[in-house]
């Protein structure tokens, strides 16, 4: 596949300290990708141009679209025409209604458009999946961030993207980033599923805001905990209680805040 760089390169006029100069600065790329589903338009993702068989897959794992990559017949990224064409197995589309009494669509406040939030009547049966066992050692938290922070060069040269990471708790086993939140996380579920990973004592690292939606995703395939370098939700902490989620949050440095389970944490 055609490779597309995720930065580019502009001249601008930096100011500091009272002194101007031009100077070379590297910003990165967005990539509009629309998703065809069986033929017909589904979505258009504003991304980083990198993993995008990752990101479509894990899209529409994470939205429920898919319940696993045993339900993607084919998956062809043409880079050209910017477009991810998706045969779904037995050309089922059964999912892609809007009418499925788990989802509400929405448009997300980090841009695109087709992300979903949890409809009420689907707490009690995903907070099954969510069993609420997950515990994790306070020290290992600061110690997870500090590589997570680090991990992305993409940020590092740009500060323009969001990061996301899978871990045990212990080690990153997946690390991904995207100019969305939404797309990092969906990159890094992508990439469980075509790998056949478990999810279920798993915990999602992400550097961006916890809203319904970035809840909803990590909800609907099992996972148990989110940790954050930035804030969440009223409305995503409300939801992470009803399903037995740990929420943790605002994790820089040496401190983080829990905000739900708070068992979860091992002060061993």
């Amino acid at each position: 596949m055609e490779v597309v760089s995720d930065r580019r390169q502009y001249s601008v006029l930096q100011y500091r300290q009272g002194k101007v100069r031009e100077v070379a600065d590297v910003v990165v790329a967005e990539y509009n990708l629309e998703i065809l589903v069986n033929g017909k338009e589904f979505v258009i993702l504003l991304c980083t141009p990198r993993s995008l068989e990752n990101l479509v897959a894990g899209f529409l794992f994470s939205e429920g679209i898919i319940r696993g990559a045993e339900d993607l017949q084919a998956l062809d990224i043409d880079v050209v025409q910017q477009q991810a064409r998706v045969t779904l197995r037995g050309g089922n589309d059964l999912h892609l209604t809007a009418c499925r009494p788990d989802v509400r669509k929405t448009v997300p406040t980090a841009g695109g458009k087709g992300h979903s939030t949890l409809d009420p009547s689907a707490l009690e049966t995903l907070a099954q999946r969510c069993n609420g066992h997950f515990t994790i050692k306070a020290a290992r938290i600061p110690e997870l961030m500090a590589r997570f922070s680090n991990k992305s060069q993409l940020f590092l040269d740009t500060g323009g993207v969001h990061s996301c990471a899978l871990s045990d708790g212990n080690q990153m086993l997946l690390f991904e980033d995207d100019i969305g939140r939404h797309n990092a996380l969906d990159k890094v579920l992508g990439a469980a599923m075509m790998h056949g990973m478990s999810l279920k004592d798993k915990v999602i690292l992400t550097s961006g805001r916890i809203s319904t939606e970035i809840l909803a995703k990590v909800a609907r395939r099992g996972i148990p905990a989110i940790i954050s370098r930035s804030a969440p939700t009223g409305a995503a902490i409300e939801q992470a209680r009803a399903l037995n989620m740990s929420l943790i949050g605002f994790a820089r440095g040496r401190n983080f805040n829990v905000y739900t389970n708070f068992s979860c944490l091992d002060m061993d």
